[in-house]
């Protein structure tokens, strides 16, 4: 994976609406103090300039030959013949993209740096908080709970405020942990009430990823490339309701590329028939 960074991207933007200013101090002409100017392009702090930019940068794409997903407005593919394909992902200033053929890979390059200013951040990528590195060694880890919480465990109330800050960042990170998704679906279930014993089980989780701040997902080249599904849940895994908490997993190249999973709606009886 490769990433480009759009130096002031949304100054691109071709405003579609009619947009006027103030004249800006230090540049008022004389005589025409009452007048204003029309934006044609966009400026940062204008609330249409993300959307200008976002515009500009589609259409450019579609020009180039790329296809936009369906389900995703910022994610583009481009093919050559049946098996090239170049995959680019955009946020706000950020291009993330990737290939399985080289000569697309330097043509995409050229083609933006030519059309954009822009800096070739090559392999080091942070996109939207993740940071991406390349690495040569591998290493694989397991964590397993059997951690059983209860809404009303007698331990006394905890700051909700406090409580679901620390839960919501823990969901965010599971993207890329996966190793902690149990615990913190866990402790999501108590965001309304939480108690101590919940605050005490987040800061368990803190230390444990302060501990493995190296883990992460590893994509592994030349590994399997077959797209392989799983599925499990437990047995009335809520003690407070009893219903059962299943998961879906895909895996490509051995890692997750996409993971889902809740709470059934039927409660959970006797096994025994």
């Amino acid at each position: 994976m490769y990433q480009l960074d759009v130096k002031s991207a949304f100054l691109n933007g071709v405003l579609q609406e009619e947009v006027y200013i103030d004249q800006p101090k230090g540049y008022v002409i004389k005589g025409k103090e009452d007048k204003v100017y029309r934006l044609h392009k966009a400026l940062y702090g204008l609330k249409q300039a993300p959307r200008a930019w976002y515009g500009e940068i589609d259409t450019y794409f579609m020009q180039c030959g790329f296809e936009k997903s369906l389900s995703e407005a910022t994610l583009y593919t481009k093919t050559r013949g049946d098996r090239d394909i170049l995959i680019v992902s955009i946020y706000a200033d950020d291009i993330v993209y990737t290939k399985n053929y080289k000569e697309l890979l330097d043509e995409f390059k050229e083609e933006m740096m030519m059309k954009y200013e822009m800096t070739n951040l090559a392999f080091y990528i942070i996109f939207l908080a993740w940071e991406w590195f390349k690495q040569t060694q591998a290493y694989s880890f397991t964590k397993r709970t059997t951690e059983k919480l209860v809404k009303d465990d007698r331990s006394g109330a905890a700051s909700e405020e406090q409580y679901r800050s620390i839960v919501g960042s823990l969901l965010y990170l599971t993207v890329t942990r996966p190793d902690i998704m149990y615990a913190s679906s866990l402790l999501a279930r108590f965001m309304h009430c939480p108690t101590s014993k919940h605050y005490g089980t987040t800061k368990r989780v803190l230390r444990y990823i302060k501990e493995t701040l190296d883990y992460g997902l590893e994509y592994v080249k030349g590994k399997n490339s077959m797209l392989i599904g799983f599925c499990d849940s437990d047995w009335g895994g809520s003690v407070d309701t009893t219903r059962k908490m299943f998961y879906n997993n895909m895996l490509l190249a051995t890692c997750i590329v996409v993971r889902c999973g809740g709470w059934a709606f039927t409660t959970c009886c006797n096994s025994v028939l």
